[in-house]
């Protein structure tokens, strides 16, 4: 069996025990040392952890006090909590196309999209491979906010600038299967500090104090609320399973950067299927491994290497062909986004996968496409 992700937590070493001994359980010095770590491996002023990313986005937009009208640009090809949060705060999504090419928002279509209503640009670094944030800055108004999905990628340059430097948020998961986790949890940088106190006071169920910091000095400090609020904080417990993570990536990343090599170049003689294409940036991060086939095989495909014990998925489709977006907005166009969802499917990719997996997986696909007739 070739499982389709497997974690890169050291299972004999007790992350939380510390912690457990602390008084601390909930948001506390832990999460305060790695918001630190964060900040300064990005060169930012501010990092915030949460207990998700759909939830960091949710309390972003809801610091941005979006109205009915106004619009987020979003790529239609990526994952759909992208289009949830937007819905969640009740602004309006606007799909634009991919790149045939990198997958990434194309910046061609999103500047058709803009209009005086749009109000948030949301690129994605889909796969690990880094969108140009500093070319669409310089395309858009300075009143539109770009927010980066970064659920894909912590770590990677840009013209020798780190992930958030042209943008005024970037947004970390730390889900199960992403390349750093806790299990569930989030992360936001930016410099805004006039955001960080409104999203620290909504994360926090509007309180404009979180519990470990209402003492100080042996003094009390009233805490208030202003505005309402959810929660979105993240656990020390959590993020005691970070530390080392977050520490030690420039590592992990080297790693699947090599496994992602070993896979091209294993099923490069293929020629039933596409490989991922990388853009001119190549400090970028690797977190999954996608193939692209032709559409009236792609589920044929799948269904022949889970009966061979191989696991795969289709991590995306296009946004605008589940039902209650095509129901709710009628998109028309976006078509290598709906052509990318019908032929993509994503190949085990993890940072303990070996290179004798690798070449059982290549021999099956090649395998699968000797016995097919296309």
């Amino acid at each position: 069996m070739i499982p389709f992700f497997k974690h890169n937590l050291n299972k004999n070493k007790n992350y939380i025990k510390k912690t457990l001994n602390s008084s601390y359980l909930t948001s506390g010095p832990v999460c305060e040392k790695i918001e630190n770590l964060i900040s300064k491996k990005f060169h930012k002023k501010f990092a915030l952890l949460t207990n998700s990313w759909t939830n960091a986005l949710i309390s972003i937009l809801l610091s941005m006090k979006l109205k009915p009208d106004d619009e987020v640009i979003i790529p239609a090809c990526t994952f759909v909590a992208c289009a949830n949060v937007v819905e969640m705060v009740g602004a309006k999504v606007v799909f634009a196309d991919i790149n045939p090419k990198t997958k990434l928002l194309s910046i061609h279509d999103c500047l058709k999209k803009i209009t005086r209503k749009t109000k948030v640009i949301m690129p994605v670094h889909l796969y690990g491979n880094l969108f140009n944030t500093k070319y669409l800055k310089k395309k858009i108004r300075k009143n539109i906010f770009i927010i980066e999905d970064s659920a894909h990628a912590f770590c990677g340059e840009y013209n020798n600038k780190t992930l958030g430097y042209y943008s005024d948020f970037a947004v970390f998961s730390f889900y199960a299967t992403k390349s750093i986790t806790c299990g569930e949890g989030g992360a936001i940088i930016t410099n805004h500090k006039k955001y960080v106190d409104i999203i620290k006071s909504i994360s926090n169920n509007g309180m404009t104090k979180p519990a470990f910091k209402r003492f100080e000095n042996n003094k009390y400090i009233p805490w208030d609320v202003y505005d309402y609020g959810f929660k979105a904080n993240l656990s020390d417990i959590n993020a005691s399973i970070l530390e080392e993570q977050v520490i030690n990536y420039t590592k992990t990343a080297k790693i699947k950067k090599k496994i992602f090599n070993n896979y091209k170049q294993a099923l490069s003689s293929i020629k039933q299927i596409s490989l991922p294409i990388e853009n001119k940036n190549k400090n970028r991060d690797y977190y999954l491994f996608p193939i692209g086939v032709k559409s009236n095989i792609r589920n044929k495909l799948i269904s022949f290497l889970l009966e061979n014990k191989i696991f795969v998925t289709v991590n995306f489709r296009s946004i605008t062909d589940l039902s209650y977006y095509k129901k709710k907005y009628k998109v028309f166009g976006c078509k290598e986004s709906k052509k990318w969802g019908e032929e993509t499917l994503s190949l085990p990719f993890h940072s303990k996968i070996t290179k004798n997996e690798i070449k059982i997986v290549s021999k099956k696909i090649q395998e699968f496409f000797s016995k097919t007739i296309q």
